[in-house]
């Protein structure tokens, strides 16, 4: 009762302290910080401080790299706008629920869900803010040889991908470290889904997200950027939270599927069977 208390109390401490944060430094609105309140409490009752310190890891590193590169690149009244209660729970709620299941489900490795849904959130935040320095233009995950403009949705780089990979094994790591994970083959396991709903990510952004080309054929999530009259392209509520969201929760569900599929927790290793050994010889009788 003690340690679940100080857990608790710790847990507590730590979502304050986030939410604080996020106000002063304006990593979040108002509202989206609201939201972050209710999904790390969440998360907290219904896993653990383990699950919080994994959800809060991701969260220090993307409002950190976020920041940075917006200011870098000059678009902090974009971030204020991006960073509110939509984008929260795009991110925020696929892992709350798989904290919930857990909780009312026992007995599913549902941990490896939550871990592979917060790395994929981690590694496309990840490679969409390192992505945007690369001195490279992006190319369409669909058509490589295809170039399109920072920041398209779809649009990958090497060095974004690469650091959305670490971003990844980060988290798993982090989880493992955490006591969440067990063993080589769920760390493994949960940052390749990580990275994999990333991919994901990209894809249905690519294929699905709904865009405005501009009269001058560039792309843009934001109809405003055009400056006049844009075309749309792809379906209206398929925006870009709806793609998080998406590729979080089947990043997470996958995991969960194999995890289901790996050795129990626990579970003792079979130990290779010795060959049998060959009856000794009858003993000779002796001669009258």
């Amino acid at each position: 009762m003690l340690e679940a208390s100080w857990e608790l109390a710790v847990g507590v401490a730590l979502v304050a302290a986030l939410a604080v944060t996020s106000a002063v430094k304006r990593y979040l609105s108002a509202a989206g910080v609201a939201a972050a309140v209710v999904v790390g409490i969440g998360i907290l009752l219904a896993g653990g401080l383990g699950w919080l310190i994994v959800l809060v890891s991701f969260t220090v590193m993307g409002s950190l790299l976020t920041r940075v590169g917006a200011d870098l690149k000059g678009l902090a009244p974009e971030l204020e706008a991006d960073r509110g209660v939509k984008n929260v729970l795009a991110n925020g709620l696929p892992p709350l629920l798989f904290a919930i299941a857990n909780f009312a489900l026992a007995g599913q490795p549902w941990s490896a869900a939550f871990t592979a849904a917060v790395a994929a959130a981690a590694s496309d935040t990840i490679s969409t803010e390192v992505g945007m320095l690369s001195r490279s233009r992006p190319r369409r995950l669909t058509r490589p040889w295809e170039e399109v403009a920072p920041g398209t949705s779809g649009g990958i780089t090497a060095l974004g991908t690469i650091a959305g990979l670490l971003g990844a094994a980060a988290i798993s790591l982090i989880a493992a470290a955490s006591g969440i994970l067990a063993g080589p083959a769920e760390i493994w396991m949960a940052a390749i889904m990580g990275f994999a709903g990333n991919l994901m990510d990209s894809l249905l952004g690519d294929l699905a997200e709904v865009q405005y080309r501009c009269a001058d054929g560039s792309l843009a999530e934001d109809p405003s950027r055009c400056g006049s009259a844009a075309e749309r392209v792809g379906h209206p509520l398929v925006n870009n939270h709806t793609v998080n969201a998406i590729s979080i929760s089947i990043a997470g569900l996958i995991a969960l599927a194999i995890a289901r599929a790996l050795p129990p927790r626990g579970a003792p290793r079979a130990c290779a069977r010795a060959p049998p050994r060959r009856p000794s010889p009858a003993p000779r009788c002796p001669c009258a």
